[in-house]
């Protein structure tokens, strides 16, 4: 029951890194730990430990991402013909955005796949400026103000394109594009 717990409270707070982690939840997660389970294990086996073809995927849709708006926000694709070059599903592509959120002056991550002809299903990140779920919530998806995602029809490049005028308004004028 302790590593059921401790799990569910790992998942819920993002290895103890978003906001809902409080003092009291730290001080429940030791007194799972003192039971004995295993808790980086749980830790590692939750979010860290990938397939080798999902390391592989992983590692093409960070060779192929694209930073935008001087560094502050990053994308990557994986089309659909790649995903079964790779003989990956969609449960194979998690973690890709949470890698392009710590890229470094990034404030927006955004890691778009390919379901269909023209469809894409869309995940983004924030930092601490941009509200995603407000983004979202436009494309008619939902979500967190710093996770959310949605259903997305177009080319690549329009997908992109509608994504980054809603960021830019979110963002400091520095970063809007120019008009």
């Amino acid at each position: 029951m302790a590593e059921c717990l401790y799990t569910g409270i790992v998942h819920d707070t993002g290895v103890f890194k978003y906001s809902c982690t409080s003092r009291k939840t730290m001080e429940i997660a030791g007194k799972l730990m003192e039971k004995g389970i295993d808790f980086g294990g749980i830790i590692d086996n939750s979010f860290y430990k990938k397939t080798y073809i999902q390391n592989q995927i992983l590692g093409r849709a960070l060779l192929e991402s694209i930073t935008f708006f001087e560094g502050r926000c990053i994308f990557s694709a994986i089309r659909r013909n790649e995903m079964e070059f790779y003989g990956v599903d969609s449960k194979d592509l998690d973690g890709i955005i949470d890698q392009l959120r710590l890229t470094e002056g990034v404030e927006v991550a955004i890691f778009i796949y390919q379901t269909g002809a023209q469809e894409f299903k869309v995940s983004m990140r924030s930092q601490k400026v941009v509200d995603v779920s407000r983004i979202a919530a436009y494309f008619g998806g939902g979500g967190h103000v710093r996770a959310a995602g949605c259903s997305m029809n177009g080319s690549i490049h329009d997908v992109i394109n509608n994504l980054s005028d809603e960021i830019a308004r979110q963002l400091k004028p520095e970063a809007a594009p120019e008009t």
